[in-house]
């Protein structure tokens, strides 16, 4: 895959995020895809190394938390090879009326088309803050 095909992969996949199309996540990682979240487990669950089936639970908690999905605004993405790095902002409110807006960066590296590997750097503080 071309760079530029990669780039508009992660774009795809990020939008999906804003109508909480879990399957439609799913289905661009690849089956031995993972998740990394900076930070320590033990002070946030959401942090660490992910497998996708472990994602796949994860996720619709996350969504039953919202009202609607989490727009995942891309700012800015750099490619080359496989990798993808994206500059990202989110934006979401929880049913309890809090405004999530978090800034990420996310190194996704792509094989054959399919998400294989997400890095993702964002503050947790802000996280723990609006979501406990």
């Amino acid at each position: 895959m071309s760079t530029e095909e990669n780039k508009r992969i992660v774009e795809t996949f990020c939008a999906h995020f804003e109508h909480a199309a879990i399957d439609a996540v799913l289905e661009m990682m690849s089956e031995e895809a993972t998740w990394w979240v900076n930070g320590k487990p033990h002070l946030f669950s959401g942090a660490g190394l992910k497998t996708k089936a472990q994602m796949a639970q994860l996720w619709p908690a996350l969504y039953t938390s919202l009202e609607g999905g989490l727009r995942m605004e891309v700012v800015s993405m750099v490619a080359e090879g496989d990798r993808v790095a994206a500059e990202l902002r989110s934006h979401a409110v929880t049913t309890h009326g809090k405004r999530y807006e978090n800034d990420y960066h996310m190194l996704f590296t792509l094989r054959d088309g399919k998400v294989v590997q997400v890095k993702e750097y964002t503050d947790l503080m802000h996280a723990t803050e609006v979501f406990g």
